[in-house]
């Protein structure tokens, strides 16, 4: 069967990890394409249909140094955005086997021959949705599913995937900001939510708002306003302790808002550094944060 010429869709781990690249050139120049694990496809005449409003981009590997054509130890990824008009030039979407896809670009593996399969997505399916439940190949993690692009059908959630997907920050730490007056979203709910079987209605406990997401708004406007606060800093167990502080502190906002905006480098390093060869855990945070608090009440009080 010819060569397809795929396009890979926005979404499905779109940050090709050169790693998996090279173990998939190691694998089929060792053994050959293993023809009963095709390259799975949506034609494009379907996938067009499909997309939604992710876009298409071709992957091609380049040399990244010196000239000439690219080898598995000199190699960079390229990507760049198709237009939709340009669809119709290429063969289709792959949905499995972006990596051996990439491979199989390197001159020294052209003559091998591959083979695909189609693939059957349901019609009230897109294709993002296809790929995250097939899961074939290496597992997505939480962190594949909470950066895909995925929509959760939950305007409150999805905001909080935007602010994930747009920060270095860990993706916990908004979990626990964007849910200050109810239970703490986790990841497995998002995911549940993105693949479908999962309805915001199944979760109790989690009591979303448009005040809830304003709250989390106004949090990180406080932290991206104080430059102690550099993305490494704002982990998933501090952003606990400040849900917890605030809960201690008879769900006072404002407070919550002051002891975020007191902290300067002296006092992280005084209060939030553990000694050396330890880490902060969340109690740590929390009496942190109420030292912290406490010592401002006393120094306003006199």
């Amino acid at each position: 069967m010819k060569r397809l010429n795929l396009l890979f869709i926005e979404g499905n781990r779109q940050k090709i990890d050169k790693t998996n690249v090279k173990e998939a050139y190691l694998k089929i120049k060792e053994y050959g394409f293993i023809k009963s694990m095709a390259l799975e496809y949506v034609p494009m005449d379907k996938a067009k249909s499909k997309i939604g409003n992710k876009a298409l981009f071709k992957a091609t590997v380049i040399r990244k140094t010196g000239e000439g054509e690219p080898t598995i130890s000199n190699f960079d990824i390229k990507t760049e955005t198709v237009k939709p008009e340009e669809y119709d030039n290429y063969d289709g979407v792959c949905v499995d086997g972006q990596h051996r896809t990439l491979a199989l670009l390197f001159s020294n593996l052209q003559n091998e021959e591959v083979t695909y399969a189609e693939a059957e997505i349901p019609q009230n399916m897109d294709i993002l949705a296809y790929v995250a439940m097939r899961n074939n190949g290496k597992a997505w993690k939480n962190y594949d599913f909470t950066h895909s692009g995925i929509a959760t059908n939950n305007k409150e959630i999805d905001h909080i995937l935007t602010k994930c997907k747009s920060s270095k920050i860990e993706d916990t730490f908004f979990y626990s900001i964007y849910t200050l007056t109810t239970g703490t979203l986790k990841a497995k709910q998002i995911k549940a939510l993105q693949q479908g079987y999962k309805k915001i209605q199944d979760f109790k406990k989690l009591q979303l708002s448009p005040i809830t997401t304003e709250m989390g708004d106004k949090v990180m406007e406080t932290i991206q306003a104080n430059k102690t606060f550099t993305s490494d800093r704002c982990n998933g167990r501090f952003g606990t302790a400040l849900k917890k502080f605030y809960i201690d502190n008879n769900q006072d906002f404002q407070t919550l808002l002051d002891v975020i905006a007191l902290i300067d480098n002296d006092i992280w390093e005084n209060h939030f550094t553990a000694e050396k060869g330890h880490s902060m855990e969340i109690a740590a945070y929390t009496d942190a944060l109420q030292s912290v608090w406490l010592e401002y009440q006393g120094t306003t009080q006199n």
